[in-house]
């Protein structure tokens, strides 16, 4: 079992003097859990399957997480869901393959703690929404439409359906 410190870190020595194809699956659940600089996440579950290859080792892994996120239209908090799916090789010492690969510590222990955290951070989207039927703000007074409407609500919704008939001047 991982340390609870340092739960990306795998001690993957015993690999070396295993079969090429041998592999095995690391299960992982934590409830909360900060990857550095500051990037909390809650119910991060997952698996990362090792498996030995001639040249050293390739890692698996499937992740998934919530973080706490602001909504990009109606600014509420919420918590977004992030799944990622990747692929790294790790090669030993003795067969570097090319400058994309990483090298298998001497010590034996993996820690890819930073490859998880890269991996949710990219599926972060620009704007999340909280829902894909997310309403917004009223752009006249800031009323949140999710919540209840404004007196501004009737017009101002005609107007964004107005502007998106009108065709663009420049385009054909």
């Amino acid at each position: 079992m991982n340390h609870t410190l340092h739960p990306f870190r795998i001690n993957v020595g015993f690999f070396i003097n295993q079969t090429i194809g041998f592999s095995r699956e690391f299960p992982f659940q934590i409830d909360t859990y900060t990857f550095e600089p500051d990037f909390p996440v809650k119910d991060l579950s997952g698996t990362a399957v090792i498996s030995r290859t001639q040249q050293g080792l390739r890692l698996n892994s499937h992740f998934s997480a919530s973080t706490n996120a602001t909504c990009s239209r109606c600014l509420d908090e919420f918590q977004l869901l992030l799944k990622t799916d990747f692929e790294e090789l790790f090669t030993y010492r003795e067969h570097p393959l090319s400058e994309n690969e990483s090298i298998i510590p001497a010590d034996g222990f993996l820690d890819f703690e930073s490859l998880v955290s890269d991996y949710l951070g990219l599926e972060i989207p620009i704007q999340p929404i909280c829902r894909i039927d997310c309403r917004g703000l009223c752009t006249i007074c800031g009323q949140n439409w999710n919540h209840s409407e404004c007196e501004h609500f009737p017009r101002t919704k005609a107007s964004l359906k107005n502007k998106e008939k009108t065709p663009d001047v420049g385009n054909p």
